[in-house]
């Protein structure tokens, strides 16, 4: 039993790697599909995984999905960044939040 513990915890944190890979390679559909099933397993409310929330937000407005973007963000917010590199994705992605709120804006006024 222990060593197929073992085995689908490889094959979980394979899927995040090549998840996160792919958001790298500006695959984000396949980011997305990679990374969102995972996040009930890998994100709680006592647990926190900003990193993961960071990317799988990432792919969610780069596939055009606002609605599960604003939510995911939403949860993100929740929560600090705690260490350099989670703080510097959080950045990222707030500064994609603000390109959202700016584009909504413009599409507001041009109505």
């Amino acid at each position: 039993m222990a060593e197929e513990q073992s085995i689908a915890i490889k094959k979980m944190a394979d899927r995040i790697v090549k998840g996160y890979e792919a958001v790298h390679k500006k695959n984000y559909q396949e980011a997305k599909e990679l990374l969102e099933p995972l996040v009930p397993l890998f994100h709680q409310e006592e647990k926190p995984n900003v990193t993961l929330l960071c990317y799988v937000s990432i792919a969610q407005i780069a596939t055009r999905d606002i609605d599960a973007y604003l939510g995911t963000y939403e949860e993100l917010k929740k929560h600090e960044p705690k260490t350099d590199k989670e703080a510097a994705l959080v950045k990222r992605v707030d500064e994609m939040f603000e390109e959202l709120m700016k584009a909504i804006d413009s599409d507001t006024l041009n109505e």
